[in-house]
């Protein structure tokens, strides 16, 4: 890292951070995508002032348009090329967050797609602080650094200004963005996103789009549109092109009795959870030393409606599958305390593990009655009843609190269902049913069974 960048970056936290956070924005978006950009906001404005980049790169962004200034924010100064910019752009190597601008007219480029995990701590806390006093908008410790950015851009266009970002196309539904959503839609402003081809970023796991935020629009008007193989957009009726729209999010309540709820992080599963062979090797004993647990229902068939103890051994024990998670509920024995001893510290260096008093202790979850995949490419994710008390750890979810009779028809419902065109694409056709939206799921399914008992 360059010296000035060393300096620039030093209120941020420690070197690593920084370097991950900045090893991890440089994505170059492809040239198609700058000039689909350009052609979308030349659609909607003819003549363009000044115009504002917060995350430049090498400038690539004030190429294929017509303005009077392009100015790029760019903090790393080894992504910079000048001769590839025109006369009346600059790049400027300073964090965006440095600086404060009100008066452009449009505000474009791609944002860092960097998970909140990998944020360096003082540029999350600047960020968000002047988030905070320009928007007025508090965005919680799980928003990513895309997040900060559109709402940056938002805070330095006009009135009648226009922004066009290239980011995920989860923005438009997942509850993670919804103070960025709310944001707009409190100040009437139309949005159109254009969901790109999967393929479109090879290094990003994510379905990216382009967001068009139009400042004069005043009906508070969504459109959505699709990329298709020739480069056009299909407009879409709802998000997903359901008439029916994405599956509604409610909030999950354990005082209900019945809900559902996220895997087991248990801080590394790397260590933490086990093979059959690794368990024998140690001596561990089950239910003891560990308990059963799931971390992916990929080898399960797709008809199999319960997880047996045959199953169970089929799939996870005998094909030497992670499937044992150590009991943290009981004081350890002489066995569990000698696998804990020989663990090496590099094999638990993770922030979770570290922040603990003890590395290994976490909270053991209880086994709930039904163990389903968030994750899903076909119509439906996988689901199975708990017949071996097993936790659920890691990307399997857990609904808890049903009867046998009541689980029997979940598990019917959701192998019945086709959540494919109700749920908006996470990466490569990757959906995630989340938390929320299975709890509105879960809320229809037992309101029909309740129906059908009177």
């Amino acid at each position: 890292m360059a010296t000035s960048l060393r300096h620039l970056t030093r209120q941020w936290g420690p070197y690593e951070d920084v370097t991950l956070y900045l090893s991890r924005c440089q994505v170059d978006t492809p040239d198609r995508v700058v000039r689909a950009v350009w052609k979308l906001i030349l659609d909607r404005r003819r003549q363009i002032g000044k115009v504002v980049d917060f995350g430049a790169g090498d400038g690539r962004f004030s190429k294929g348009g017509r303005y009077a200034l392009y100015l790029g924010y760019e903090i790393d100064s080894g992504r910079s090329d000048a001769r590839a910019l025109s006369a009346n752009a600059a790049l400027i190597h300073r964090c965006a967050f440095s600086t404060r601008v009100t008066d452009a007219d449009l505000c474009l480029g791609n944002p860092p797609y960097v998970r909140n995990q990998d944020l360096p701590e003082g540029w999350r806390v600047r960020a968000a602080d002047v988030i905070r006093r320009r928007t007025g908008v508090e965005l919680s410790g799980l928003a990513n650094a895309w997040q900060y950015f559109a709402l940056l851009a938002l805070a330095s266009t006009k009135p009648t200004g226009l922004v066009a970002l290239v980011i995920p196309y989860e923005w438009i539904s997942r509850p993670s963005a919804k103070p960025l959503r709310d944001y707009i839609i409190a100040r009437g402003w139309d949005v159109a996103a254009y969901r790109l081809r999967d393929e479109t970023f090879h290094r990003v796991l994510t379905t990216s789009s382009i967001a068009i935020v139009d400042k004069r629009g005043t009906a508070g008007k969504w459109r959505y549109f699709e990329e298709t193989q020739t480069g056009e957009y299909r407009s879409l009726g709802s998000p997903t092109g359901d008439r029916k729209g994405v599956i509604a999010y409610s909030r999950p309540s354990e005082e209900s009795g019945v809900f559902p709820r996220r895997g087991l992080s248990p801080g590394t599963q790397e260590v933490l959870v086990l093979t059959e062979g690794e368990r024998v090797h140690h001596g561990l004993q089950i239910d003891v030393d560990v308990a059963a647990c799931v971390t992916s229902l990929r080898g399960v068939p797709s008809r199999c409606s319960a997880l047996s103890e045959a199953v169970f051994r089929r799939t996870y024990r005998d094909a030497g599958e992670k499937c044992w998670l150590l009991r943290t509920d009981r004081e350890p024995s002489t066995r569990l305390r000698a696998y804990l001893k020989q663990v090496p510290r590099a094999k638990r260096m993770t922030r979770t593990c570290e922040e603990r008093e003890e590395w290994w202790r976490f909270t053991m979850p209880l086994p709930p009655s039904l163990l389903i995949a968030s994750g899903f490419r076909q119509s439906r994710p996988k689901v199975v009843r708990n017949d071996v008390n097993a936790i659920a750890v890691g990307s399997v979810s857990g609904i808890f609190g049903l009867s046998r009779l009541a689980a029997r028809r979940v598990v019917a419902s959701v192998q019945a269902a086709d959540f494919s065109t109700r749920i908006v694409t996470h990466s490569n056709g990757l959906r995630k049913l989340e938390i929320g939206q299975l709890q509105s799921f879960l809320t229809g399914v037992l309101s029909d069974l309740s129906q059908r008992r009177r």
